[in-house]
């Protein structure tokens, strides 16, 4: 059973006769399973190298891929421009297990290559939709402009919008890298605001994130909700947002009241 809660001191739940205007998406972990997706692809692609390296281990491997990419993305935050998104994608991945290869003694660029290509496929080919997702994206349309704040190689995100088969529901894509923002700078959301031509607070945002979607979205002066499927007990630190659900079906009623 989900929660949806307010933040007690902050804005009160807009409810019918709502000034939303917009609603704003991430993507990765909020509308599809990510996580799940590429925690399979590392494992096959793994698999698939330790086939071809005797000295290589599954775990060995998948413990170094993860240590990598978890470096490059703390990288990628430290560009202002988000240089390293719009690079990602085959030659990103490329990189990343070409470097995760070489920690487990293993300098072979071809099968960098290989593993590269054998994980992006099988990413894209296990993302999938959470069951909420379309529901709520469809009992938007009519109401408010539906888009996309996302990060990432722009081609890599149409391209799962498109196998994901969501493209057409959102009249607007915002992708950090084309705009010349990092996730977590206010600016790429001020930017989005203006591209629906609104105010900030009659825009939302909707994301899994409270460091780069709720945060960088209320400093711009958003309407948050925060997208906490595992009702996470979250940090001190972070800001709180103005809405946390485990689900996104309520979130149509809880920006614009009933329909």
């Amino acid at each position: 059973m989900h929660r949806d809660r307010a933040r007690p001191p902050g804005r009160q739940p807009l409810g019918r006769g709502a000034t939303i205007k917009a609603v704003f998406f991430d993507v990765g972990d909020t509308l599809c399973d990510y996580d799940g997706a590429a925690h399979t692809a590392i494992a096959g692609a793994c698999e698939y190298a330790v086939g071809h390296a005797d000295e290589l281990t599954a775990a060995g491997l998948h413990d170094a891929f993860v240590r990598e990419s978890r470096h490059a993305a703390d990288e990628m935050r430290r560009w202002t421009a988000s240089r390293l998104a719009a690079s990602a994608g085959l030659e990103q991945s490329y990189h990343l297990w070409e470097r995760a290869l070489e920690k487990c003694g293993v300098a072979n660029p071809i099968l960098a290559h290989a593993a590269a290509c054998h994980y992006e496929l099988s990413r894209m080919r296990h993302l999938k939709l959470f069951p909420d997702a379309v529901p709520a994206l469809q009992s938007l349309q009519g109401r408010a402009r539906v888009g996309v704040i996302a990060e990432g190689a722009p081609g890599i995100v149409n391209e799962e919008l498109s196998l994901l088969d969501i493209r057409g529901l959102f009249s607007v894509v915002i992708i950090a890298s084309e705009a010349g923002y990092s996730k977590r700078d206010p600016q790429l959301f001020a930017h989005a605001v203006r591209e629906v031509e609104c105010d900030p607070g009659e825009a939302a945002h909707v994301g899994d994130s409270l460091e780069s979607d709720v945060a960088p979205a209320q400093q711009a002066g958003l309407v948050t909700v925060w997208v906490n499927r595992a009702e996470e007990t979250p940090d001190a630190g972070p800001p709180a947002p103005d809405y946390t659900v485990s689900s996104l079906e309520s979130v149509p009623e809880l920006l614009l009241g009933q329909p």
